[in-house]
């Protein structure tokens, strides 16, 4: 079954806040993700599915890009 990030999120009654906290990212950057204006990482994608409780295959239809440099 595919669900949406913003499903997800929503089901795992979680906000935008902590959910973009929980990946390094500002509220306005991971609503962008969310909303598909820019791309969530793979590695986001894994832990997004660990946040929500959720597969990480559910998200298969978002788009994600792999992580070029470490931003650490």
């Amino acid at each position: 079954m595919l669900i949406s990030v913003k499903a997800a999120r929503v089901n795992a009654k979680m906000s935008q806040k902590t959910v973009a906290k929980e990946l390094g990212l500002s509220v306005t950057g991971y609503s962008k993700k969310e909303r598909g204006v820019s791309s969530f990482y793979a590695h986001e994608i894994m832990i997004l599915a660990e946040l929500f409780g959720v597969k990480y295959e559910n998200f298969f239809e978002v788009r994600c890009r792999k992580k070029t440099q470490d931003t650490a």
